[in-house]
This record gives C-alpha cells, structure tokens and sequence, in this order.
C-alpha cells in the first residue's frame, strides 16, 4: 500500500493555533448567546441591501428592514411561489429580481 505523503509545510512563527481557537470559540459564544440580536441584524443588513430587489417590492416591504414588518408582510413560501423568478434568472434577466448581487449559479 502506498504510504501517505509526508507534511513538508513547516508552520509559520506568527501562526498562534491557540490564539486562533481562543478566538473562534469567543465568537461561537457571542453569536450562540445573542442569537436574536445577530438575526436581527443579519435581517437588517439583507433586507437593507436588497430593500430595491422586484420580489420584495412585489409584496409591498417599501424599504422596510426591521423584522416586524418583514414577518407581517412577507409570505412563508415554497420553491414553487418563486419558481418564476427563478427560471427567469435562469434564463439570463439580470436585473435586481430576488437579489441586488448578480446571481450566477443556483445549487441544489
């Protein structure tokens, strides 16, 4: 059986392993312990730059970015209520439809 190369990557001295988990584990804590706060902001942030967007304008959101008036106006959906749009995008409309990014690929 052929055996497995060996490492030749020699770590770098400024490289801190232990620093680096110490901080991934501090911001797994923050945004475990303020879940609500994060969403909420993470919400603001998309329905902020996405507030132009046809499909949110569609259903009447008016630039709105906080998460009552998003839950009161939004509908729950499923794939086939934005199938349209999607095909649309699909078949090369690049105006601002579901996102203000240019979507280049949908993955399933």
């Amino acid at each position: 059986m052929p055996e497995a190369p060996k490492n030749t990557h020699k770590p770098t001295t400024d490289y801190n392993l232990e620093l680096k988990n110490k901080k991934t584990l501090q911001f797994i804590e923050d945004v475990t312990s303020n879940a609500d706060e994060v969403q909420k902001k993470v919400l603001e942030e998309i329905l902020s730059r996405n507030a132009h967007v046809e499909y949110l304008q569609t259903h009447g959101l008016n630039g709105h970015t906080d998460r009552e008036t998003f839950k009161t106006i939004m509908p729950v959906i499923t794939y086939e209520d934005i199938q349209p749009y999607v095909d649309r995008i699909a078949n090369g409309d690049t105006s601002p439809i579901l996102s203000s990014h240019p979507i280049s690929e949908f993955l399933t």
